[in-house]
């Protein structure tokens, strides 16, 4: 095991704005290889699912970058909690790149972690390099019959949420959007397992709630929000049609009792990867998010990323 050497604050710019996030380096002398993170809808890098991950991954060895897209955390963009699908395709990159260009990360040893909505964009930027050396997909969302029977996410409220920011922003007025963790009948992209106590309970221990529970600022005064805007006609690529033109492997986990990303529809993409690995868990979705797959995921980029070419 390796020690952790540093966190550091860092930022990169993607497009006109400054993106901030925070990198995981463990102790030796480098390059080290790198696991780029790419957070879900209203995800910020302060969020124990990532920094727990980023702690995990570097005492195996492995840097981990994790980043507030734009228009979240303590990143610049506007609108606020703009979820736009072609927008992180663009912060991604640019994260790659940052990853890439420094002399302590090893260029050659790369992967990229997604976590539900994330995945199907990790895998889309795994098809379109060849310079990714691994990829984890935790919980994917996987849109379908049966992820939206089990998940219940109430689609036409959405979309109608959708078309009133649209016409808002138009209009210059700011855009009011939706919860990401709901409860059933309300406008919410989660509705199951308890979701609006499952995304509070990824915060850090020192994050101020709102007596609402909406809404948090963070240490370093960044904000965190249940809430997205969504894109009216929001295309997100479909990860079972992506997944078999990933030439890496790619770890796929899944917990038996999720509601919100089931199974069934994980294990297909698994079942799809070029080289795909299935690990399962007894648990629900929150569970995985909590860390209780993290050594696997651990275990996997270790194996995968091997030692550097001399």
């Amino acid at each position: 095991m390796s020690a952790v050497a540093s966190i550091a604050e860092v930022e990169f710019r993607s497009g006109a704005a400054r993106c901030a996030g925070r990198l995981h380096l463990p102790a030796g002398e480098g390059p080290h290889p790198c696991v780029v993170m790419l957070h879900s809808t209203a995800g910020v890098r302060q969020m124990t699912c990532y920094s727990d991950r980023g702690q995990a991954f570097a005492e195996r060895g492995i840097a981990a970058l994790q980043f507030d897209c734009r228009g979240f955390g303590g990143s610049e963009g506007e609108p606020r909690q703009l979820y736009d699908v072609r927008m992180l395709a663009e912060d991604l990159a640019a994260s790659i790149g940052y990853a890439r260009d420094r002399e302590d990360l090893d260029s050659g040893r790369l992967g990229l972690w997604g976590g539900s909505a994330s995945c199907a964009q990790v895998l889309d930027s795994a098809r379109r390099r060849d310079d990714v050396a691994a990829v984890v997909c935790m919980a994917p969302f996987v849109p379908g019959r049966e992820t939206q029977r089990s998940a219940g996410t109430p689609l036409l409220r959405l979309a109608a949420a959708a078309a009133g920011d649209r016409m808002r922003m138009l209009l210059g007025r700011e855009p009011r959007g939706v919860a990401v963790g709901g409860r059933p009948g309300e406008a919410a992209i989660l509705v199951r397992e308890d979701a609006a106590a499952g995304e509070r309970g990824l915060l850090p221990a020192d994050a101020r709630l709102n007596p609402p529970g909406d809404r948090a600022e963070l240490p370093g005064g960044a904000i965190w929000e249940n809430r997205v805007v969504l894109r009216p006609r929001l295309r997100t690529p479909n990860p079972l049609r992506i997944v078999g033109h990933v030439d890496c492997p790619v770890l796929v986990v899944a917990g038996f009792e999720d509601r919100l990303c089931p199974p069934g529809p994980a294990a297909e993409l698994a079942r799809r990867a070029v080289a795909g690995e299935l690990e399962t868990f007894e648990c629900g979705h929150f569970d995985l998010y909590a860390g209780r797959s993290i050594g696997v995921e651990a275990d996997f980029l270790a194996r995968h990323f091997g030692r550097p070419a001399i």
